[in-house]
């Protein structure tokens, strides 16, 4: 039953894979074509952001920033907002999956000794919608956007434009949200605070800022890959196996289903045709069943209109567990615990999750955008 476990584990990688062998025996590639159908350039800034975010992660640089806002006594509430501002914030750089990778185990371990179990579910509930909207502002902030700026030649401002005004008004909201949580104190254990690695860190940062200079434009593809790529080797090439390959593999097999169909003309009109006038809808619907990234990759080849589909496919990313796989990271940290509610949560989760999409939907619907 090999096939059957395989999809089991990986049951988005299986539909992919299936997804680019149907769509390559309908309209079989060439070799050349395969390749140009890769994307080369975006899946590579991808590996390098990804192994550059998980240096920092491996060097305590997060965990430290805590220790040094947090000692004693303090408000379960604060506490709470700190965890849950830090997904929003840091996963306009670090991505939304590093930032809950960071932030929630975090958040779980604290929560655990100070003996505040009842702060857990409703804080990682707000750490995942706020890492999911918070990495909504900026290209680099998860991989959808990536994807979108990268496949629509988007300059940075036409790509804040779309974004930043949902993203001020998610914040607004998150923070009104934060005052349903427990005021309770919170007695936080002593630890001595450690020295950070900054002859590791100061290196990957500046590794970081010449990604940055290439989502803005500034810096060519081939230059980055000359000086990142032996920049991490000498670092750390273990960094480059932190990597969510995974995810490369379901961009890659993607990108081949998807150009292979951009072959058959009669059904990529047709499906422009029944989708124009309705991106946002159709985006954030699909999102719900087959997760925003495969959505995205699957509805670019078939329209030009990249403002309803960038906020389709953000927006959308509320809503289901499998909405954004980054949902996912937290709910697999919390079924971890021993403690864990499964049910609850995912009740606690999906309620506030639709509050704020329906909160979303009436500003799209005021704007008059979608």
């Amino acid at each position: 039953m090999p096939v059957y476990h395989a999809f089991r584990r990986y049951p988005d990688l299986f539909l992919a894979g299936l997804f680019a062998l149907g769509a390559g025996c309908l309209a079989p590639p060439a070799p050349a074509e395969v390749l140009a159908c890769l994307n080369l350039p975006l899946l590579g800034l991808l590996l390098f952001l990804m192994s550059i975010v998980a240096g920092l992660r491996q060097s305590g640089f997060f965990a430290a920033l805590f220790q040094r806002l947090f000692k004693g006594r303090t408000s379960g509430r604060s506490l709470s907002r700190f965890f849950i501002f830090s997904c929003y914030f840091s996963s306009m750089l670090i991505t939304n999956d590093v930032a809950l990778i960071v932030f929630v185990p975090l958040a779980i371990m604290t929560f655990t000794e100070a003996r505040r179990i009842r702060l857990i579910v409703p804080t990682v509930c707000w750490q995942t919608i706020a890492a999911n909207l918070g990495s909504m502002l900026t290209p680099v902030g998860n991989p959808q956007n990536l994807f979108i700026y990268s496949h629509y030649g988007l300059s940075p401002w036409d790509f804040f434009a779309v974004t930043a005004p949902v993203v001020l008004i998610s914040g607004v909201v998150i923070y009104l949200a934060t005052f349903t949580l427990p005021e309770v104190e919170v007695e936080l254990s002593s630890q001595a605070e450690e020295g950070l690695p900054w002859k590791k860190i100061a290196p990957l940062l500046v590794l970081f800022l010449l990604c940055l200079l290439h989502v803005l434009h500034l810096l060519d593809f081939t230059l980055l890959a000359v000086l990142v790529l032996p920049g991490l080797l000498l670092l750390d090439r273990r960094l480059l196996l932190e990597a969510d390959f995974k995810l490369l593999l379901l961009f890659a097999l993607l990108f081949i289903g998807v150009g292979s169909l951009s072959h058959l003309e009669a059904l990529t009109s047709k499906a422009a045709s029944l989708l124009t006038g309705h991106e946002f809808w159709v985006s954030l619907i699909l999102s719900q069943v087959l997760s925003n990234v495969p959505a995205t990759v699957l509805l670019s080849g078939c329209t030009e209109a990249y403002v309803p589909l960038l906020l389709g496919v953000n927006i959308g990313g509320l809503g289901t567990i499998i909405a954004s796989m980054a949902s996912v990271i937290s709910f697999k940290a919390y079924l971890g615990t021993r403690f864990s509610r499964p049910g609850y949560y995912l009740l606690t989760f999906t309620g506030s999750n639709l509050l704020v999409l329906a909160l979303l939907l009436g500003y799209c619907k005021f704007q008059a955008s979608v």
